[in-house]
C-alpha cells in the first residue's frame, strides 16, 4: 500500500499545481508572440532600416553642401631673389593664412541610376517588409506547434496517470491474492515491478509536459518559469481543398513574393549597370574667402573672396573593360533569378502536394484510432472484470492495458500530425495570418 500512497500524492499534487493557474488559450499565445517574440523584434529593427533607407538623398538626387576653413600660422627662413635683382632674406619671416569657403556639388545627369537608385530601395524596403512577415507566419507556426504540443503532451500524461490506475488495481487484487493463499508471490511481485514502471514512465512525461510548457514560454520572448494551461482539445478544420490551397500559394506565398521582388532587384542592378557607361554631369558652386599675410614674400598681403560655379562632364572611355563586365554578370545574376523563382515553384508545390498527401492520410488515421480507442477501453473494462473474477490471467490484463495505452496514444499523434499538416498548409498558401 505504500506504493498507492506514492501514486496518490504525486497525482495529487501535479493536480493542484495545475489549479489556479492562468488559462492560455492560442490566440492570446499569439497576440504574446507577435509583440515580444525577438526574432520578430529584431526582423522589425531591420524594416526599419530599410525603410530610413528610402530617401532621395540615399538614392544620390540631392545635392552635397560642405563648409571648410583653415587658419595657418608660420614661421619660417626665407631667401627670394627675382630676374629683377630684388632679394628677400628673413630668417625669421612670419606667415599667417585665413580660408573659408561653401561648396556646392549636385549630379544633374547619370544616367538615370540615380532614379534607378530609388526604385531599388523601394524594393529593397518591400523584400524587407516581406522578410519580416515571413518571419512573424514562422513564428506564428512554431507558437501553434507549440501549443498543440503542449496539449499532446498533457493528454499522454492523462493516459499513463490511468495507467498506473489501472496496475494499482491490478497489484490491489494480486496482493490480496496472495495474502490469502489464491494467489501466487510472483505474479504480486510482477505487479508491484510494472505498477512502479508505470509510475516511472507517468514521472518522465510529467517532465516531458513541462519542458513543453517551457519551449512555448521561450517561444513568447517571456520569463521561462511562468504557469499556465491551455485547452485540452485539438480541433482539425479537415475543410482544406488542395486545388484552393495551390492557387492561393501562387499568389499569396511570401517567399515566392520575395524571390519576383528579388527579381525585380536584378533588373533594376542591369539597367544602374548599363547606365554606367553613359557621361555624369555635375553642377558645381561654391563661395571661398582668401586672406593672407606674410614676411616671406615680396607679396605680403593678399585677400580675396567671392563666388563661383561651373558644370563638369565626365565620361569613362575605358577602364579594363570593367563597365563591360559589370553588365554581364548582372545579366548572368538576372537570369539566376529567374531560374531561383522557377525552382521555388516546383519545390514549394512538390511539398504542398507532400503535406497535402500526410494531412488527408492523418485525417483518416485520426477516425480509425478514435475507433480503436473506443474499442480498446471497452476491451479494458472487460478485461478489468475478468480479472477480478479470475477468468483471465494477469498476463492478458497486461496485454490489454499495453492495447489502451497505444490505442490512447496514437489517437493524440494522429491529431497532433493532422494538426502539424493543417498549419503547414495554411503558411504555404499563406493563409496562417488572417
Amino acid at each position: 500500500m505504500k506504493t498507492l500512497q506514492i501514486t496518490g500524492l504525486f497525482l495529487l499534487l501535479f493536480a493542484f499545481q495545475m489549479n489556479g493557474q492562468e488559462v492560455l488559450t492560442l490566440d492570446k499565445a499569439v497576440a504574446i508572440g507577435l509583440i515580444n517574440n525577438y526574432e520578430i523584434v529584431i526582423a522589425q529593427n531591420s524594416l526599419n532600416i530599410s525603410q530610413n533607407n528610402v530617401s532621395p538623398g540615399n538614392a544620390g538626387m540631392l545635392p552635397a553642401i560642405s563648409v571648410n576653413a583653415g587658419y595657418v600660422n608660420g614661421l619660417s627662413d626665407a631667401k627670394v631673389k627675382v630676374v629683377a635683382g630684388s632679394e628677400l632674406d628673413n630668417s625669421s619671416a612670419h606667415s599667417e593664412n585665413i580660408t573659408a569657403g561653401v561648396g556646392l556639388t549636385w549630379t544633374v545627369f547619370d544616367g538615370m541610376k540615380m532614379f534607378i537608385a530609388w526604385n531599388k530601395l523601394k524594393k529593397l524596403e518591400e523584400m524587407s517588409e516581406l522578410s519580416a512577415k515571413i518571419t512573424i507566419e514562422n513564428t506564428v507556426a512554431k507558437i501553434i506547434g507549440n501549443y498543440y504540443d503542449i496539449i499532446r503532451q498533457e493528454r499522454v500524461h492523462r493516459i499513463f496517470a490511468e495507467q498506473v490506475e489501472i496496475s494499482e488495481f491490478r497489484l490491489e487484487l494480486a496482493k490480496m491474492r496472495f495474502e490469502t493463499g489464491t494467489g501466487s508471490e510472483m505474479e504480486y511481485l510482477k505487479a508491484r515491478v510494472e505498477l512502479n514502471a508505470d509510475v516511472a514512465a507517468l514521472s518522465n512525461q510529467k517532465t516531458v509536459f513541462e519542458n513543453s510548457k517551457t519551449t512555448l514560454n521561450d517561444l513568447l520572448s517571456r520569463d521561462v518559469n511562468t504557469q499556465f494551461e491551455v485547452k485540452d482539445t485539438i480541433v482539425v478544420s479537415g475543410k482544406l481543398q488542395y486545388d484552393s490551397l495551390r492557387q492561393s500559394m501562387k499568389t499569396a506565398n511570401r517567399n515566392l513574393i520575395l524571390a519576383a521582388r528579388n527579381r525585380q532587384v536584378g533588373q533594376l542592378e542591369l539597367k544602374a549597370a548599363r547606365a554606367d557607361q553613359f557621361p555624369t554631369l555635375d553642377f558645381y558652386a561654391n563661395y571661398n574667402y582668401l586672406r593672407s599675410e606674410t614676411e616671406a614674400n615680396f607679396i605680403q598681403y593678399n585677400r580675396n573672396f567671392g563666388p563661383s560655379f561651373g558644370i563638369l562632364l565626365s565620361m569613362k572611355l575605358f577602364d579594363g573593360l570593367n563597365l563591360r563586365r559589370q553588365y554581364k554578370n548582372a545579366a548572368i545574376s538576372l537570369q539566376t533569378s529567374e531560374i531561383e523563382i522557377k525552382q521555388l515553384e516546383n519545390r514549394l508545390e512538390a511539398y504542398l502536394t507532400r503535406i497535402y498527401n500526410d494531412y488527408g492520410n492523418q485525417l483518416e488515421m485520426v477516425g480509425f484510432e478514435q475507433e480503436n480507442l473506443q474499442l480498446a477501453a471497452r476491451n479494458m473494462d472487460i478485461a478489468r472484470e475478468g480479472y477480478s473474477i479470475g477468468s483471465i490471467s494477469s498476463l492478458q490484463l497486461r496485454e490489454v492495458q499495453h492495447d489502451l495505452l497505444d490505442a490512447g496514444a496514437r489517437l493524440i499523434t494522429a491529431e497532433f500530425k493532422a494538426k502539424l499538416t493543417e498549419t503547414e498548409l495554411l503558411l504555404l498558401s499563406g493563409k496562417i495570418i488572417k
